[in-house]
């Protein structure tokens, strides 16, 4: 079914990629993992026929689908190369359903259409626009895609990305039955638990190598599994010099939602949501995916125009009182999926970094040599100073996460929202970047609001947390619930004063 021999193609950081021999017999499946730039996801393309450019041989026999962050990327560019928004009478194109997608303008059976969507489970998803979808949401219905065309062969680099924790189970449980029903998968990802256990073939890569291939529990057990993935990181002496911000009464609350109802076509998101988020909080934010959180997120950074008309506080000041986005954004820093799909201007690293001074999607001003010098800071401190003049778009995945994190803290903002900041890191990159947010929350005036759906992801500093949670479930006696929508309340509950 697949067959390697003697593959060569160089990486943009500056190593290459080599594979003397890798096969894998009809019916059989494949777990290929490494960390960030180990040529995992180079190598899922070189298979997958977006890379041709490559030295030797690859042979793939049999009929496949992919899914990827390229691949999503693609399909959003799409709606955005398609959007008819100024030239229609509401001013709002919403794109292709997530129905349309998953179809794609190609014949199906409705029992076909029917028998996948069940088996994801994303029935409730159809009618929805694609383009709004959470990312979690989105990684379903191209999985759903994927299905309808029939493959024997599935290439799935990442699939469990942007997964709340029911569904991160949920996939694993269809992966294990498509393998059970004679398709073969190849998993490009990280180690983790919820890897399907029907897929017993392994290989390690690092630096564009395999050093380790196997059945799968002979090499976890070995010394060389154990020493690769031990993790090693250091963290600052100090950090570099915070901005100045207005000063605040002590009083003063953050943000602050009053009773605010959202909605999208008339479909409520939220109902009357109260929330405080007060001086010297830090907050984490989960649910399932779906439930509001990147929408609530997006109304309180400027990044939705769902925040006016709401009685909605920033920092003291009523939103829609006459301040512009910019007086906003100057206050935060962001790191989403949203954010990383958007950053699609060519720029060099260093460049991404500096633009979080500006928060801008490319860089349009002269920074200072202050500035400079601080964005270098932040890239040594997250071992990203070798790529300095490497454009963004010849990065991983993951660095490129890395380096949107940079840019994130790059000034230290009085708010640092972090939306799924570990999607596309490895293991070792993941503990780093966490151990580094806990610093800066305990050595600087940056407040944190964290959102994440994978236990790995666990902070110490957070002080609050707000819970979108199913309205079957009753609520904690000691909780403040707000009425919910989509069947959902959210709770609040304070971790540790």
């Amino acid at each position: 079914m697949l067959s390697i021999k003697q593959l060569t193609f160089e990486l943009a950081n500056q190593s290459q990629l080599t594979i003397d021999k890798l096969s894998l017999e009809q019916g059989e499946s494949l777990l290929v993992l490494g960390d960030n730039a180990s040529g995992k996801s180079v190598l899922a393309q070189i298979l997958a026929g977006d890379i041709t450019d490559y030295q030797g041989e690859v042979h793939l026999t049999e009929t496949f689908t992919t899914l990827s962050f390229e691949l999503e990327a693609e399909t959003l560019a799409v709606d955005r190369l398609n959007d008819r928004s100024d030239f229609m009478e509401e001013g709002i194109d919403h794109g292709r359903s997530a129905l349309d997608v998953i179809i794609d303008d190609k014949p199906y059976q409705s029992d076909d259409l029917a028998d996948v969507t069940s088996l994801l489970a994303i029935e409730k998803l159809l009618e929805k626009p694609f383009k709004i979808l959470s990312t979690g949401e989105t990684r379903k219905v191209l999985m759903a895609r994927a299905l309808m065309l029939k493959p024997n062969l599935m290439l799935l680099d990442e699939p469990y990305a942007g997964l709340d924790i029911g569904s991160q189970a949920h996939l694993s449980h269809v992966l294990n039955t498509l393998v059970e029903q004679g398709i073969s998968i190849i998993l490009f990802d990280f180690y983790h638990q919820s890897l399907p256990s029907q897929i017993n073939n392994l290989v390690y890569m690092q630096q564009g190598e395999i050093v380790l291939s196997g059945k799968r529990e002979q090499v976890i057990n070995t010394e060389k599994w154990q020493q690769v993935n031990e993790n090693h990181y250091s963290l600052p002496h100090h950090l570099p010099d915070c901005l100045q911000y207005d000063s605040l009464d002590k009083d003063t609350p953050l943000v602050a939602l009053n009773n605010v109802s959202v909605s999208f076509e008339q479909k409520p998101v939220f109902n009357h949501l109260n929330w405080c988020f007060e001086q010297g909080q830090h907050w984490r934010i989960i649910g399932p995916n779906g439930c509001g959180k990147s929408t609530l997120l997006a109304m309180i950074s400027g990044d939705s125009p769902k925040a006016y008309g709401k009685d909605l506080h920033l920092f003291g000041i009523k939103r829609g009182s006459g301040e512009s986005i910019w007086d906003i954004k100057r206050h935060y820093g962001v790191v989403s999926a949203q954010l990383h799909r958007d950053y699609r201007v060519s720029t060099t690293l260093i460049q991404v970094v500096l633009s979080g001074f500006f928060d801008s999607i490319g860089l349009y001003d002269s920074p200072s040599r202050y500035q400079v010098n601080i964005a270098r800071e932040w890239l040594v401190l997250l071992g990203l100073e070798q790529h300095e003049n490497t454009y963004f778009n010849q990065l991983s995945y993951g660095e490129q996460r890395l380096v949107l994190i940079a840019r994130a803290v790059v000034k230290l903002p009085m708010i640092l929202i972090l939306d799924e900041p570990c999607q596309g890191l490895d293991n070792h990159n993941r503990d780093k970047v966490l151990a580094l947010m806990d610093y800066i929350a305990a050595n600087s005036k940056t407040h944190l609001i964290f959102v994440s759906h994978d236990v790995r992801d666990q902070l110490s500093c957070i002080t609050h947390e707000l819970e979108f949670i199913e309205a079957e479930h009753q609520p904690a006696k000691n909780s403040i619930v707000t009425d919910g929508s989509l069947g959902y309340f959210a709770k609040v509950t304070e971790k540790h004063s």
